[in-house]
């Protein structure tokens, strides 16, 4: 049963068009203040009844029957009625719309419905047929649009309201037809209301749309009558009110709905904590109905865990700062006392008072669980029951010990499994811990008695071998075969549920007989092989030796380099294309080069990370703002290139500085460069930090016409909260969804939902790493028109992107990949 939302009516009461729910029998759950306004009757007398004993009896028969004329009917309903206002004590003209809501079984569950009083718009409309005079005073002094034209469609007049609609001046208006300003999609219902006009006398009521000066198209419902004039002529008299509101109130409602009925358990109590709404993640979380809960209050829920101390702290914060959130031991209906964390908001009126408190909250259950154990079991891993850090290092430094007494070699590997991050981004952390629980079980299969198979934490295992033999070139052999195997077994294929799953892993190695070497130092000569098997290709078994050390040396010259390389400017902008569908450009992604004096090109991936380490990215990226903001300038006066956006790839460290929005200013202010032109580029990562300083800055840049498109979106854990509130124009289908969107599921319905929530945000979205028709295809299928990838071009220098933006330079000349192309400033 759909009871009163009072969420949702503190936001439908804002909104001056009466709307209301009732549930499959009738019966009125929600309504807001301009219900009361309109019927006379108030929230209090009107909930839970059906009406019956306010309206007339032939009032309440047409009610009820039109209700189960739409529940029959299963769409959407709109008609004009009379109701009777009580407080008035008259009848009023209402155009009612009814949108009925069903489970997933097809039950009636209730009617959304919009109940527009149009007494004053029937009279306006009887006054216009009856007097010239009067028609001419409300045609002047009218809110609602008004317009006459000839049967051709020729505007004659217009009021001021209905110019304000279209957005053109009178002038303009009377050079411009009728069929100026109306979409041709509209062609044949317009027929029929002509048809109408010319039979009836009139036309409407009639929704559609009006093309506005700015080209944009503005919803509207009109209402028409056919005039014969004294000599005779014909024209048309038109109401015409813009809807855009009653639609956006309309939308507003369904999000909000949808938006209660998430994962979390939600409940809505009023300002005395009485329980008005729940939703049904509470039901199934505490066992309590809907029925059971509502009416109640929250200690309804108490454990008696908590003293009143806690409440009256928790209370203290929530009358301070509106909100607060914890952990809270709770009862279910069935005794069982479990642990969530709550979260606590006030809802505040206008003028500051509290009207509702929402609660959500997430069982934390596992969580304790796992917090318990593992105090328990303070030497093996909770996940995979293998032995930890702690026991490992133990076991180690005894191992050390004996080889030192009897001469035999020891052997520790290190084991990392190869992009498990994309594993945890793309199907979630639950198939993540399924693969790790499947490792450790392969992993324990390929060692002998006696030996340790640890796990360090994420994704890195260690393996220690014990009691290998006296000669180092066989135990590096025996080592070697123990390796591979596991290499073998854990490129096997994975069942993750019902996602079949291919992993890889990076294995490093070092050989040990003496316990002068000290534990870390055989951590690191480990950790140093393993990152030398994840250099060339993953997948693949690397001892450690002294080499390693000294890339370990080259590191830190590279860094050396790259500071001179920052202060000498050695570096250029490359530029992949951003087309849509027709092929045509309509901008570049601006990607750095590395140009070495001694190396030649060098591509992001390998100075990027390192940058970022040293802070060096500060003067990187501030090189590549500037260096963009003055191809922009440039461009401008080139025909053919003026049109085109660049975006800039921002980095976590720029982003967080102080003085970020004045440094692209300024740079857009020095180059001369339209900010238009110019789109920064995020990562959702950047979302996971200093949220609210992130869209305060982006707000800022966006009010001075800076773009702001969101990479890597879907990839990480941003609230769709945040998203809603930053003032992001595009969002990125990341490559990684793209590579395998013909083959994953999973990755073509990420995609969907990318395009979906652009769509509905009113956001662009584009997708990058596009290379085959086939993807393309795909993506144009879901609505997606715009991309970015080897199939059209891969990153191009100035000269040679300029060419191809211009149609001089063939696309297959573009089309060559290289494998280190990658994000970065």
């Amino acid at each position: 049963m759909f009871d009163d939302s009072a969420a949702i009516k503190v936001v439908i009461d804002a909104i001056p068009v009466a709307i209301f729910i009732k549930d499959s029998s009738s019966r009125f759950v929600v309504l807001n203040k301009a219900c009361e306004l309109q019927w006379g009757l108030s929230y209090a007398a009107l909930r839970g009844t059906n009406g019956s004993q306010f309206f007339p009896r032939d009032q309440m028969d047409s009610f009820l029957a039109r209700d189960r004329e739409i529940f029959d009917r299963g769409y959407l309903l709109d008609y004009e009625e009379t109701v009777w206002n009580v407080d008035l004590q008259q009848n009023r003209f209402i155009h009612t719309f009814k949108k009925p809501v069903f489970d997933e079984a097809h039950k009636p569950l209730y009617l959304v419905c919009v109940a527009v009083d149009i007494t004053d718009r029937k009279l306006a409309t009887e006054k216009l047929l009856l007097s010239e005079e009067k028609l001419r005073t409300m045609f002047n002094m009218s809110p609602l649009g008004m317009a006459r034209n000839s049967m051709d469609g020729v505007f004659i007049e217009a009021n001021a309201s209905f110019l304000t609609i279209v957005g053109y001046t009178l002038e303009e208006l009377n050079r411009l037809s009728y069929w100026d300003l109306t979409p041709a999609s509209y062609a044949d219902q317009e027929a029929k209301q002509l048809e109408s006009l010319k039979t009836s006398g009139r036309y409407g009521p009639y929704d559609k749309d009006y093309i506005n000066n700015l080209g944009q198209r503005v919803p509207v419902r009109l209402n028409g009558v056919l005039i014969t004039g004294s000599d005779g002529d014909q024209f048309i008299w038109s109401i015409v009110e813009d809807i855009s509101q009653l639609i956006h109130t309309d939308n507003q409602l369904r999000i909000a709905a949808a938006a209660f009925e998430s994962q979390e358990a939600m409940m809505v109590t009023d300002a005395a904590s009485v329980i008005l709404r729940v939703n049904r993640a509470f039901t199934e979380t505490t066992g309590y109905s809907e029925e059971e809960a509502v009416g109640q209050t929250p200690r309804l829920l108490r454990s008696g865990r908590h003293d009143a101390n806690f409440y009256r702290t928790m209370w203290e914060t929530i009358n301070r700062t509106g909100g607060w959130q914890g952990e809270v031991w709770d009862r279910c209906k069935n005794g069982e006392v479990y642990p969530k964390w709550l979260t606590i908001s006030s809802v505040k009126n206008d003028q500051g008072v509290v009207t509702h408190y929402i609660g959500a909250h997430f069982d934390i259950t596992e969580r304790k669980q796992a917090e318990e154990e593992i105090n328990q079991l303070a030497f093996f891993d909770q996940l995979t029951s293998l032995p930890n850090r702690t026991l490992l290092l133990d076991r180690l430094q005894q191992l050390m010990t004996a080889s030192s007494r009897n001469g035999s070699y020891g052997a520790l590997l290190f084991i990392d499994l190869d992009h498990f991050k994309t594993l945890n981004d793309t199907l979630g952390h639950d198939m993540g811990d399924l693969l790790l629980k499947q490792v450790a079980e392969r992993l324990t299969t390929c060692v002998r008695a006696g030996d340790t198979v640890a796990r360090l934490g994420g994704d890195e295992f260690v393996v220690m071998l014990a009691s290998l033999t006296t000669n180092a070139e066989e135990a590096a052999a025996q080592t070697k075969t123990i390796g591979e195997k596991i290499l073998s077994v854990l490129n096997q294929t994975y069942q993750l549920n019902l996602v079949t799953y291919h992993s890889t892993a990076s294995i490093g190695a070092t050989l040990f007989r003496s316990d002068l070497v000290t534990i870390d130092d055989l951590m690191k000569q480990a950790d140093l092989a393993m990152y030398k098997s994840k250099d060339e290709g993953r997948n693949a078994l690397h001892f450690f030796d002294p080499h390693m050390e000294t890339a370990v040396r080259k590191h830190a010259a590279l860094e050396s380099e790259l500071m001179r390389a920052v202060e000498q400017r050695q570096f250029v902008l490359h530029y992949q294309a951003q087309v849509v569908d027709t092929g045509r450009v309509t901008g570049a992604e601006a990607l750095v080069r590395w140009q070495h004096p001694e190396r030649g090109l060098v591509y992001p991936d390998e100075f990027i990370p390192l940058s970022e380490e040293t802070g060096l990215i500060l003067l990187l990226g501030q090189w590549v703002l500037e260096t963009a903001c003055q191809q922009l300038t440039a461009w401008a006066g080139q025909p053919g290139m003026a049109q085109l956006t660049v975006t800039v790839n921002v980095s976590a460290r720029q982003l967080y500085q102080s003085d970020f929005v004045d440094q692209v200013l300024s740079a857009l202010e020095r180059s001369g460069a339209n900010p238009q032109r110019l789109k920064l580029e995020l990562t959702e990562s950047l979302l996971v930090a200093n949220v609210e300083a992130v869209i305060t800055k982006m707000t800022k840049l966006k009010a001075n016409g800076v773009g702001v498109s969101l990479d890597d979106f879907a990839t990480g854990h941003s609230s769709l909260y945040y998203l809603k509130r930053l003032p992001v124009d595009q969002l990125k289908i990341d490559r990684r969804f793209v590579r395998d969107i013909l083959i994953d599921p999973i990755d073509a319905a990420i995609a969907r939902m990318i395009i979906a929530l652009g769509e509905s945000l009113g956001l662009a979205v584009i997708a990058e790493g596009v290379e085959t028709e086939a993807q393309r295809n795909f993506l144009v299928q879901q609505g997606c028109h715009a991309y970015q990838g080897y199939l059209f071009s891969r990153p191009l220098p100035l000269n040679e992107f300029e060419q191809f933006a211009m149609g001089l330079e063939p696309l297959s000349k573009t089309n060559v990949p290289h494998r280190t192309d990658c994000h970065g400033l």
